[in-house]
């Protein structure tokens, strides 16, 4: 989360230069303090509070810094207000209710009509649903306030059309609700989410013929029925309509940059579970043809990027390309760790086990020690999956003497009574038995691959999973070091690295 200094200066820098012009044409003045201190930031490469105090010692602005940032901070948005008024459909239509408002007050209805029917015609073209209801609400009361001085006047009220809107914005409303739904079981495949959106659709009358639409109720609708199909060649065949859909220029709603942006990411997940490396490539180049035409905010990157590291983990890929166009560049001491953003944080995860799997171990110690920080206070589960890795990455790198201090601090936690689950003591106890009979590590290690299916509910498990580090499993049982199977897997078929990875069989290396 940005502090509010660092907000200013990122709204100051996201300006274009035109934007710029505009504030200080219409909304500023040459000798403003407003303006000094806009000039002042905008001249900045990197924020700095001490400077801009100092620079203005003998000035209001440093006494009172706090309220020249808050008064700044809303002189530009009022400024982009103005300025990107009528560019877009919904700056339109908010202008054009709101000059009925005022012709309203005024007594003009006429007028007022005239412009509340353009607002309702840009609505209906645009699929605007939410605005179009507040516009044909705008038309019964204006209606009425009509019929009230002309008894004889038939009522122009369209009742049907505004039901309609009702009708489709509760849908939407719902539809939006179980997309969210299924973003919070987007790592865990969880099937009792999937079971309450397939039966909530299942409720949805005219399904087809919604879907043949080119609203957002079509998209969701879409979305939601390519998400919760069982057989991933099906989804794929799903997602990829809906990409095309979005190519051609068939979809018309609000936001939808963003949401195309989103259902790339879908199609880049099902591509990455059936191992189509051409095909997340592919995917990878429209991303980041969208990142180079479109203003997105690099959070926006999250989700892709999350999808791409756990690709490349996957294949023993070295080189991110998503990460190039905004900040997740890995945990980059100039930046600042996004952890509260699921996504996020599991690339950075994914970062951590690329390079353990590269044998860059330098690497991997500075980010653990970053991340652990991070993660203690907040994020109980994902800070003791970081203590596991840890432990492991000391246990590669031959560091015994370190394990078993790290195997002593555990045990001692839990004597002090702190809880940690089943599977995370399971863990502990393996890693334990590793290091006192080292001679029988595969025996050790069968056992353990066989008691994993006892934690079918534990979180730290089901994080375990998520970031593939039975990988490391199947490495002890071939003799295999942790940290060269990235090298390894790049030669593989990556596909059939669980096959060739199993008990009982050797495989030999290309």
């Amino acid at each position: 989360m940005k502090t509010p200094s660092a907000q200013l200066f990122y709204l100051i820098k996201k300006m274009s230069a035109a934007e710029k012009r505009f504030l200080k044409i219409h909304f500023s003045s040459v000798k403003s303090h407003l303006t000094e201190l806009f000039d002042f930031v905008n001249a900045q490469d990197i924020y700095d509070e001490k400077v801009v105090k100092e620079h203005f010692s003998d000035s209001l602005i440093s006494k009172n810094l706090k309220v020249y940032k808050v008064q700044l901070t809303e002189l530009i948005l009022r400024s982009q207000v103005a300025y990107h008024a009528k560019r877009t459909v919904r700056s339109q239509i908010r202008i054009l209710l709101e000059e009925v408002d005022i012709l309203i007050s005024q007594f003009l209805v006429p007028i007022a009509m005239a412009r509340l029917h353009k607002a309702i015609t840009i609505c209906k073209e645009n699929n605007e649903t939410a605005l179009l209801v507040v516009a044909l609400e705008h038309q019964f009361m204006l209606e009425r306030y009509i019929s009230r001085q002309k008894i004889n006047k038939p009522f122009e009220g369209d009742g049907n059309l505004l039901n309609e809107a009702l009708q489709s914005l509760v849908l939407e409303t719902e539809l939006m609700q179980l997309v969210r739904l299924m973003d919070t079981s987007s790592f865990s495949d969880n099937r009792k989410e999937k079971k309450i959106v397939l039966a909530a659709l299942e409720k949805i009358d005219n399904r087809e013929e919604i879907r043949k639409g080119n609203n957002a109720n079509a998209f969701y609708l879409a979305r939601l029925e390519a998400l919760t199909t069982k057989d991933v060649h099906d989804r794929i065949s799903w997602q990829e309509q809906i990409i095309e859909k979005f190519k051609s220029g068939n979809y018309r709603f609000t936001n939808q940059q963003y949401l195309y942006l989103e259902m790339l990411s879908d199609l880049m997940d099902s591509y990455v579970q059936v191992t189509n490396k051409s095909k997340v490539a592919e995917v990878i180049g429209l991303i980041g043809n969208l990142f180079e035409q479109e203003q997105y905010h690099a959070k926006f990157l999250y989700l892709p990027a999350y999808i791409e590291a756990k690709h490349n983990f996957y294949h023993g890929i070295t080189a991110h390309q998503l990460s190039s166009f905004g900040e997740i560049s890995g945990l980059d001491t100039e930046l600042e760790i996004e952890v509260d953003n699921a996504f996020a944080l599991g690339f950075h995860f994914f970062e951590i086990l690329s390079n353990m799997t590269s044998g860059n171990s330098e690497k991997v110690k500075g980010l653990l020690s970053a991340l652990q920080s991070v993660t203690k206070p907040n994020h109980h589960n994902e800070n003791v999956l970081l203590d596991l890795i840890e432990i492991i990455d000391h246990y590669d790198c031959d560091n015994m003497r370190t394990v078993n201090y790290l195997l002593s601090s555990f045990q001692r936690k839990l004597k002090r009574g702190k809880n940690f689950t089943p599977f995370t003591i399971a863990t502990y106890d393996f890693i334990k038995t590793l290091i006192k009979n080292s001679d029988e590590k595969k025996i050790a290690t069968k056992h353990f691959l066989e008691k994993m299916m006892e934690f079918k509910n534990d979180e730290v498990q089901r994080l375990w999973i998520q970031f593939q580090l039975n990988d490391w499993l199947n490495c002890l049982l071939l003799d295999i070091k942790f940290s060269e199977l990235q090298n390894k897997k790049s030669k593989l078929q990556r596909a059939y690295f669980s096959e060739d990875f199993s008990p009982g069989r050797s495989f030999e290396f290309i």
